[in-house]
């Protein structure tokens, strides 16, 4: 978020009058806030935004100059919206780069089906454990993320993220120690396939082969962890495939 990555400057008190500001134009902040909110229905970051955008409405207050005539809802209206527009962009760097675990994934897949001889349950077998795969990917690339990530940042990572930090951790507690080595290796301390081959005694492509392996087998641990949990909860409340 973008109060680690450019931490914000302290608050300066305010005067009565700036105080009374900031009071008429919390509605708006509220306002901005659900707008956002609703727009890309990433709740779990309420609490973050309504603190950019409270700080942000703290600070337009600190700089409006009422000679200027504009009015201050519209002069903090462009400092509210501008935080939350700053927030959900410094996040969307974890969305975007887990997306593009997934399509290097994706790529990798090897499609071992044939669609002359393969049966409707082959096929949808192959199908779903493509799919894991992809998916497998980019949660290994947002654990390693929140992971690495230090001080504030990392602290409102984890916790965002804590439900794929469990799934992941359960899944990989499930894999033979080299092939968790491996994944640890490359998708939380951004190992490259090169120097994971000299860390196992193997080739370059040797390591990157014993990798999607290792998230195959991973894959398949997270789909059968929540097909266990799928069935203790009953039908009425189903996981997402992606933890």
């Amino acid at each position: 978020m973008s109060g680690a990555d450019r931490p914000r400057r302290p608050l300066h008190p305010l005067s009565p009058d700036q105080q009374a500001l900031v009071a008429q134009a919390v509605p708006l902040a509220e306002k901005l806030c659900d707008h956002f909110l609703r727009r890309t229905r990433a709740g779990y970051l309420a609490d973050d935004l309504r603190s950019a955008a409270f700080h942000a409405l703290h600070e337009a207050a600190l700089g409006y100059d009422p000679a200027r005539g504009v009015p201050f809802a519209a002069f903090a209206w462009r400092r509210v919206d501008g935080a939350l527009s700053d927030a959900l962009r410094q996040e969307s760097k974890h969305w975007r780069a887990a997306r593009e675990d997934a399509y290097d994934a994706a790529e990798a897949v090897d499609d071992r089906s044939d669609l002359l001889a393969d049966g409707d349950a082959e096929t949808v077998a192959h199908v779903d454990g493509m799919a894991d795969e992809v998916a497998a990917a980019a949660v290994l690339g947002l654990v390693g993320r929140a992971l690495r990530a230090t001080g504030e940042d990392g602290a409102r990572l984890r916790a965002a993220y804590d439900r794929a930090l469990r799934a992941a951790e359960s899944a990989l507690s499930r894999l033979p120690d080299e092939e968790r080595r491996v994944l640890v290796l490359h998708h939380v301390e951004e190992r490259t396939w090169r120097a994971i081959g000299a860390a196992l005694g193997c080739s370059e492509r040797t390591a990157k082969r014993r990798g999607a392996e290792a998230r195959k087998r991973f894959a398949a641990a997270l789909r059968a962890d929540r097909q266990g949990r799928e069935r203790a909860q009953g039908d009425a409340s189903p996981i997402p495939a992606v933890p």
